[in-house]
Parts: C-alpha cells; sequence; structure tokens
C-alpha cells in the first residue's frame, strides 16, 4: 500500500509540470499534499480501485485547469510583451510606416496607371478597405489624433454634401454616400497625417525627427491631395446642378 500511494504521489508531482513554474511555486507544495491526503484516505477506505476513480476524476481536471493557466500566462506574457513595445518610439514609427505602405503602394500604382484588371472588382475593394484599414492603424501608431482628424474631415466635406442635396433635389436619384464617405475619410487621413508634422513644428522637434515618417507622412499627404483634388473636380459639376454629370 505504501508503494503504491509514493508512486500515485510521485506521479501526481510530476503531473504537476503542466502548470506554469509561477503556478507551482505559489500553488503546486499545497495541490500536492490535498491530493496525497485524498490518496491516503481514498487507498485506506476504498484501496486500489477507489484510487484509480480518484485519478479518473483529478486527471481531466488538471489537464484543463493547467491548460487554462498556460493560456493565461501566455496572454499576460504577449500584453506585456505589447505594451513594451507600444511604449518604443522606434517601434512605432516603422510599424506604422509599415501599416501605411499597402495604401501608399496602391495609389503609387493608381496614379501611374498601372494596369491590376488581373484584380477582380470585389477583390480590389476589399484589398482597398484593408489597406484603408491598415493605414488607421499605422497613422494612430504615428501619433495621428483620430477624434479631431475625423471631425476637420467631416468639415471639409459638408460644404460639398450640401451642395448636393441643395442642387440637386430636383433630381430623381439617389444620394451618393459612399462618394462622400470616401470624401470624409480620405479628409480625414489627411488631417491625421498633417497634424503631428505640425505639433513637431510647432515645438520645434522636427531637426530630432526621424526621416523615415517625416518622408512617409509627406507621400501620403501629396497623394491623399491629388486624389480628393481630382475626386471634387470630377465630381464639381453634379455638386452645382449639372444635369448629366457623370
Amino acid at each position: 500500500m505504501d508503494q503504491t500511494l509514493t508512486a500515485s504521489q510521485r506521479w501526481f508531482v510530476r503531473l504537476l509540470r503542466c502548470y506554469p513554474r509561477s503556478f507551482r511555486k505559489n500553488y503546486g507544495t499545497h495541490m500536492a499534499q490535498v491530493f496525497g491526503d485524498s490518496s491516503r484516505e481514498t487507498l485506506a477506505s476504498a484501496g486500489a480501485r477507489g484510487l484509480a476513480g480518484l485519478w479518473l476524476a483529478t486527471l481531466p481536471d488538471v489537464l484543463k485547469t493547467a491548460a487554462q493557466e498556460r493560456l493565461k500566462e501566455g496572454a499576460h506574457w504577449i500584453g506585456d510583451k505589447m505594451a513594451k513595445l507600444l511604449s518604443n518610439p522606434n517601434f512605432r514609427t516603422w510599424a506604422g510606416f509599415a501599416l501605411c505602405l499597402p495604401l501608399v503602394i496602391s495609389l503609387t500604382l493608381d496614379l501611374l496607371g498601372v494596369n491590376q484588371s488581373w484584380l477582380s472588382p470585389q477583390a480590389a475593394s476589399t484589398l482597398s478597405f484593408i489597406s484603408l484599414a491598415l493605414m488607421v492603424v499605422g497613422l494612430w501608431l504615428l501619433g495621428a489624433p483620430a477624434l479631431l482628424s475625423a471631425l476637420l474631415g467631416l468639415l471639409s466635406t459638408l460644404p460639398f454634401a450640401a451642395m448636393e442635396l441643395i442642387n440637386r433635389r430636383s433630381f430623381a436619384e439617389e444620394f451618393p454616400y459612399a462618394l462622400f464617405i470616401g470624401l470624409w475619410l480620405m479628409g480625414s487621413l489627411f488631417v491625421a497625417t498633417l497634424i503631428p508634422v505640425v505639433r513637431q513644428v510647432r515645438g520645434n522637434a522636427l531637426a530630432h525627427a526621424h526621416l523615415a515618417p517625416l518622408v512617409l507622412r509627406g507621400t501620403i499627404l501629396l497623394f491623399i491631395a491629388i486624389g480628393w483634388i481630382n475626386l471634387v473636380a470630377d465630381q464639381m459639376p453634379c455638386f452645382l446642378g449639372v444635369p448629366v454629370c457623370d
């Protein structure tokens, strides 16, 4: 009986290795003691069959809670690493640069007239949306103020929306929501890209700034400005109420 109890306790201690080291340090001794007491009582009252039943009841619970603790520890580790990375200015700069790059490349190809007919319209729309979402995150990493940018982007769009509503109210056509959402997003991205540069200039920090994000912001500002101006110029007849303007 003593050998069976010793072997059972030894295997339970080995089983505890499924838990993270920090968890074993805090609770391992107590868990081993509780299981040892339960094993001793069960073996004395129900014999080896009872001990086997105790193991069958204990093993799934240990494996389940050990997996949970491993996942919890992994989440904490990832969270700590991400917090350290996000507090690192160099990481934020290069990560922001990388996230903005897909949309910059897409705009460059469009302006250069590169044929992208190999993409289906649905795939092109999906890639554009993903690129735009990545750019929003990238600009946030680079220090762009989201709420102020969205507000100023909206203010830059409202005059054209008002012209559309007033000058085309007599036409039986739907309001072009997609057009104005696009103008609002472009205006918001322009402001979000511009404000950090303005802050650096006002704080006399431009000379100490990294060259890469400045070049990136300048490129983004150029492409957004060209795209916004071309879009407004193309749609201006519609804004002014010209009957056939598309």
